[in-house]
């Protein structure tokens, strides 16, 4: 085993349900919102729209994979392993055979499949950090990160302060410079707010601890970092996020695709991240932040231009 600090993430790609809805096609959308987030108006969401499969959530998760496979010049034979992420509710929703079907149709023959979950929406995050470990082991070369979340029921995108699309977002992890390089990450649990006991306080300490741990290692303050990719959330619950973090309005990405898909769960700071180097680029040197918040957690990568 051999601590290689220098990692790389690349070939991002995103793929979206293909099957285009708006808040009010859900029924009874008013009195869900009103039931999960009181005294919110909806209006001041920032979504317009989200997305819903039309097909298998496997057949979003190959053709992602596939595409993050081409981009990044890797053979599906040369892949070591695949690092899946979702929410803890979705789980359950996966065939019993996804990951042998999943390898199967990739032709992943010599990967070895790792689910991360019960992080909620940061589990893509603690996922990034396993995967990082993971090329500590010198026969690793190639590691493919997948987040996946979706939701089967239409009344269940309804939620606290979010609307949950469906989403699959993938990038290859390896020992070379890619579009960014992972410099750390870390994830924060506030224990009461696992219990739905959480307080300005507690989610205060938990993120401004989280990022203490991220941006300390590179000897930074929140103020340094050029941009971040959140959580795709309520936008007045987003910014108010920030804030407690140390984070400015302006650093912020996420308007963009919060107005066109919502929440994707585990994929929004992967899609936040692509849609920014798609409109913006990613700068050579440039300090960048992946973050994600659930009930509960507070999740954050510290990245570079590479």
């Amino acid at each position: 085993m051999t601590d290689h600090q220098h990692i790389g993430l690349g070939a991002f790609a995103c793929t979206f349900g293909a099957v285009e809805q708006k808040p009010e096609d859900i029924p009874d959308f008013e009195r869900l919102w009103r039931e999960q987030s009181p005294d919110a108006e909806f209006t001041s969401m920032g979504c317009r729209t989200f997305r819903r499969f039309s097909g298998p959530v496997e057949d979003y998760v190959i053709d992602t994979v596939r595409t993050t496979l081409r981009d990044g010049s890797v053979r599906p034979a040369d892949v070591d392993r695949i690092v899946f992420a979702t929410s803890d509710a979705r789980i359950g929703s996966l065939r019993p055979d996804f990951a042998a079907h999943v390898l199967s149709s990739l032709g992943l023959v010599n990967c070895v499949p790792v689910m991360v979950s019960f992080q909620q929406c940061c589990s893509s995050l603690a996922a990034l950090r396993h995967a990082r470990d993971l090329l500590a082991d010198d026969g690793v070369r190639n590691v493919v990160l997948v987040s996946l979340d979706f939701t089967p029921d239409d009344a269940d995108r309804v939620r606290s302060f979010a609307l949950f699309s469906d989403a699959v977002a993938s990038c290859l992890i390896t020992r070379s410079d890619g579009l960014v390089r992972l410099r750390s990450a870390a994830v924060g649990v506030d224990h009461a707010g696992l219990l739905g006991r959480d307080s300005f306080l507690s989610r205060q300490q938990v993120a401004q601890s989280s990022l203490a741990a991220a941006l300390g290692e590179g000897d930074l303050v929140p103020s340094d970092v050029t941009k971040v990719f959140p959580t795709n959330l309520y936008r007045p619950v987003a910014l108010f996020n920030a804030t407690i973090a140390g984070i400015g309005r302006e650093q912020l990405h996420f308007a963009g695709p919060l107005e066109a898909y919502g929440h994707c769960g585990n994929s929004d700071w992967m899609i936040n991240l692509a849609d920014y180097h798609e409109k913006v680029g990613i700068s050579p040197g440039g300090t960048y932040l992946a973050q994600s918040s659930a009930p509960g957690f507070f999740a954050c990568a510290l990245l570079a231009g590479a």
